[in-house]
């Protein structure tokens, strides 16, 4: 079964990557308001880290390692910023859970199913680790829930994660929190892949196991 999703990943990539070629990069830096616009391979931030895309090819590879593997959920969030984002996006500044983001609803049980519920287990009991793994990220620290931060997914496009510790009573809880036009950026599916990016990237950071298994992507 794991074969043949990976197998399916590396078809989808496939296919933007040629879509990618057609792409006028100019004119998507300067309407997403984006630094890193050059010629040849163009420079793209995500969650602080430094990716490049490759307009003859599609490619896109890490900025100081390029020979290293980009992971499918990276790939697909950057692919859908350029492809869906439209004409002149902007943010709301209102802060929305999933459920209302707009067209999302179809996706919100696996959202909090494979996402969000996974990594509030993760963290339930390592609240210090958390702290700890959002400083090191760079994250923004918020003053809501026991561990909140606001990060940048893209430079144009922020995103909040709450997370509440369990007790004796009550398990741990978690949220994501997103601009209310987030869908002006990028495909209401490719939200789920993002915050499911940013939170690995708390896991990875806090060097803890992750429960549970990660979103399955069926590509708009």
């Amino acid at each position: 079964m794991e074969e043949r999703y990976q197998g399916n990943y590396e078809k989808v990539k496939e296919d933007w990557k040629e879509k990618a070629r057609t792409w006028n990069f100019k004119e998507r830096y300067e309407a997403l308001g984006l630094e890193g616009y050059c010629e040849g391979k163009k420079t793209l931030r995500f969650f602080g880290q430094d990716y490049q895309i490759d307009p003859a090819t599609g490619e896109i590879s890490e900025k100081d390692d390029p020979k290293a593997s980009v992971d499918f959920n990276t790939a697909m969030s950057i692919y859908n910023l350029f492809y869906y984002s439209k004409e002149k996006p902007r943010l709301s500044g209102e802060w929305v859970p999933f459920r209302d983001v707009p067209r999302a609803g179809v996706f919100t049980k696996a959202f909090f199913e494979q996402t969000v519920e996974p990594f509030a287990r993760t963290f339930n009991g390592h609240l210090p680790e958390l702290l700890e793994a959002g400083e090191r990220l760079g994250y923004e620290r918020i003053a809501y829930s026991d561990a909140g931060f606001e990060a940048r997914a893209f430079d144009c496009l922020p995103i909040r994660f709450l997370f509440w510790d369990g007790d004796e009573e009550f398990p741990a809880k978690a949220n994501v929190l997103f601009d209310k036009n987030i869908v002006e950026f990028v495909h209401e599916e490719t939200v789920v892949l993002i915050a499911a990016s940013g939170l690995k990237r708390l896991v990875q950071a806090a060097r803890l196991p992750q429960s549970g298994k990660p979103y399955r992507f069926y590509a708009p």
